[in-house]
C-alpha cells in the first residue's frame, strides 16, 4: 500500500511577519460563520474589522469602508437586497467586498435534546460497523485526533467508545436530574410551583442556547433523505451555492465582476463552503455556470474557473473528523454506490476507500473533472480548539497551526476572529 505523506504543516507564530500590498484587483469574499445563535451581519463585521486593522495598520489614514447593497431574485420572481462591506484604499481603483452567508434561522429550533441524544446513539451504534476500516483510514493518513494512537496511529476503540457513549449518556442523566429538581420544587409550602416557573423560564433559554448549538451539527450532518433535518440540510446547501454563484457570475462590462473570489468558512461553516465550492464543480461540469464552459473556460476572458475562484480558507475547520466519524458510510458490498459518493463529493478529497475488501469490486471511471484541485487551501487550526484541527483526508492544502497562548482547558474555537496575526497571514497569501 503507498504511503500516504501527511499535508505540510505551518506554525503561525514563527511565520515572520511580511509587508502586506493592496490588492491590485477587485476581490470579493464570501465568509460563512459556524456553530451556534448567529446573528445575521454579525460574521460580516467579525470578519470586515479583523481585515480592516491590518490593512490600516500597513496603510495609516488611506482605508475607507462603504456599505454596498446589491439587489438578488428571490424564489418568487420578486428581489431582496443582500448587504456588502466595501473595503477601499485611497489612490486605488481595486476593491475588496466581502459578503456572508447566513444560514442559522435554517436550523433554529429544529433539533431537540431527544434528536440530539438519539443521534449520538446511531453514531456509537454505526461505530461498531466501521471501527476496522476507520482504523486503516487513520493509520494511513496519520490522523492526529485524540482517537489515535499518536505513536502507532491505531485506532483507539476504547476511547471513543468511552467519548460518544459518555456524551450520551450525559445527556440523558441532566435531563432527568433537571426534571427530578423541577418536581422537588413544586413541594416548597406556598412559593413552589412560583420558583419552578421562575426557574424553568431561565433554565429554557439556556437549554435552547444549548440545543441550538449542538442542532447544528445533527441537521447539517444527516445523509438519510428520509430524515426530518434532511430538507434544512438541502436547504443550506443551496443557498451557500446561490450565494457563491451570485459572485461568480456577477458581471460588470461583460466580464466577471470580481477579478478574484475568495471562500471562507469557520467552524462548521467551514463543511457548509466546502460542500459550496464542490457544488459549483459539478455545475461547470454541466455547464451551468453563467459564462463558462463545461471545461472551466471563461468565454469572454479565456481563464480558468480556478484563476476567478482562486481561495479556500478554513479555520476552526472539523472536516478531517466528519470525514472520519460522520461520511455516509457504504459497506464494502455495495462498491457502485461508495465510488459514486466520491465521485460526487470530490473536490480535493483524497481516496478513502481505497481498504475495500470485496471480492468482486470493479473501478468506475467518472468523467467529472476537478477544476479547483490548484486552487490555495490554508486550514488554521489551534490545538486547544477541540473542533478543528490539521486535514490530511484532503490533499493539496497546508494546515496552519495558530498556537494561541491559552491554559490548559481552554476552548479557543473563536479565538481565530481577533487574532492578528490570522488576518495579516490571510492577506499575505490571498490578497498580495
Amino acid at each position: 500500500m503507498e504511503e500516504i505523506k501527511p499535508n505540510p504543516i505551518e506554525f503561525l507564530n514563527l511565520i515572520p511577519r511580511q509587508p502586506l500590498q493592496w490588492v491590485k484587483e477587485d476581490t470579493a469574499i464570501l465568509v460563512v460563520h459556524g456553530i451556534g445563535n448567529q446573528l445575521p451581519l454579525e460574521t460580516l463585521d467579525q470578519f470586515g474589522q479583523g481585515l480592516i486593522a491590518v490593512f490600516r495598520k500597513e496603510f495609516p489614514d488611506l482605508i475607507k469602508i462603504s456599505h454596498q447593497v446589491v439587489d438578488k431574485k428571490d424564489s418568487r420572481k420578486g428581489f431582496w437586497f443582500d448587504n456588502v462591506l466595501r473595503i477601499q484604499k485611497e489612490g486605488s481603483e481595486s476593491v475588496i467586498d466581502i459578503y456572508e452567508y447566513y444560514w442559522a434561522n435554517y436550523t433554529e429550533g429544529k433539533a431537540s435534546w431527544g434528536d440530539i441524544n438519539s443521534w449520538l446513539q446511531g453514531v456509537v451504534g454505526g461505530a461498531k460497523e466501521f471501527y476496522n476500516r476507520n482504523q486503516s483510514m487513520g493509520q494511513q493518513y496519520k490522523d492526529k485526533s485524540i482517537f489515535f494512537d499518536d505513536k502507532t496511529g491505531a485506532f483507539n476503540k476504547f476511547t471513543y467508545d468511552i467519548f460518544i457513549s459518555t456524551m450520551s449518556k450525559i445527556l440523558l442523566t441532566l435531563d432527568a436530574i433537571w426534571s427530578g429538581v423541577l418536581w422537588l420544587l413544586t413541594w416548597i409550602p406556598f412559593f413552589g410551583n412560583l420558583a419552578k416557573k421562575w426557574v424553568e423560564s431561565y433554565t429554557d433559554n439556556l437549554v435552547s442556547k444549548l440545543t441550538n448549538v449542538l442542532g447544528d451539527v445533527v441537521v447539517y450532518n444527516v445523509n438519510d433523505p428520509k430524515s426530518k433535518f434532511y430538507g434544512p440540510k438541502k436547504r443550506i446547501q443551496e443557498g451557500a451555492v446561490k450565494s457563491l454563484l451570485f459572485i461568480l457570475e456577477r458581471q460588470k462590462n461583460d466580464n466577471p465582476f470580481y477579478s478574484s473570489v475568495l471562500v471562507a468558512g469557520h467552524s462548521l461553516g467551514s463543511q457548509v463552503a466546502y460542500d459550496a465550492i464542490n457544488k459549483i464543480n459539478l455545475l461547470i461540469n454541466q455547464g451551468l455556470v453563467v459564462g463558462y464552459d463545461q471545461q472551466g473556460i471563461n468565454q469572454k476572458t479565456q481563464q480558468h474557473i480556478s484563476t476567478h475562484l482562486r481561495g479556500f480558507i478554513t479555520f476552526g475547520c472539523p472536516l478531517d473528523k466528519i470525514v472520519f466519524f460522520l461520511r455516509d458510510n457504504v459497506p464494502d458490498n455495495q462498491y457502485i454506490r461508495q465510488q459514486f459518493l466520491d465521485h460526487f463529493n470530490g473536490f480535493k478529497q483524497r481516496d478513502i476507500n481505497f481498504i475495500n475488501k470485496n471480492g468482486n469490486y470493479v473501478k468506475a471511471n467518472s468523467g467529472l473533472k476537478r477544476h479547483f484541485e490548484e486552487i490555495q487551501w490554508r486550514n488554521y487550526f489551534d490545538n486547544h480548539d477541540y473542533v478543528s484541527g490539521g486535514l490530511d483526508y484532503y490533499h493539496n492544502l497546508t494546515n496552519v497551526d495558530c498556537g494561541f497562548k491559552a491554559g490548559k482547558f481552554s476552548f479557543t474555537h473563536s479565538e481565530y476572529w481577533t487574532h492578528e496575526k490570522f488576518y495579516n497571514d490571510v492577506v499575505f497569501r490571498f490578497f498580495n
